[in-house]
């Protein structure tokens, strides 16, 4: 099952962040689709290489956020070829208020070229 999100209608815009630890480096892309799979906004090519949260705001009208998904993957890298762990993290906010929060941990195998997969979902409820 999702992680779920429920955001106020009469609220204010919704956003969501995504921070990589360890000074990791990550390539991501997200997608908000709608209840018929639409994609209705896309992040593509983004590049994170700091602990600051990339953070973006959803064009969709709150009303219509509803049976939503936002969806993301990300490559992660270690520049230095040595390997280690890591936590990917999306948060949703609305009005400086957390609605939802996910974080996984994950582990990059030390080599040249080697990464790691991070990927997961919200619906909005």
């Amino acid at each position: 099952m999702a992680n779920q999100a429920k955001a106020n209608p009469a609220g204010g815009p919704v956003s969501w962040s995504i921070t990589i630890s360890h000074l990791k480096v990550a390539v991501y892309r997200a997608l908000l689709m709608d209840s018929t799979n639409t994609v209705v906004q896309k992040w593509e090519d983004q590049r994170t290489d700091d602990s600051v949260p990339d953070t973006f705001e959803l064009t969709q009208p709150v009303a219509q956020l509803a049976g939503c998904y936002l969806w993301w993957q990300a490559v992660v890298m270690d520049p230095s070829d040595a390997g280690g762990p890591y936590v990917g993290s999306v948060t949703v906010t609305q009005d400086g208020n957390t609605l939802c929060s996910e974080s996984a941990p994950g582990t990059i195998p030390a080599g040249k070229g080697m990464a790691d997969l991070y990927a997961d979902q919200v619906q909005f409820i």
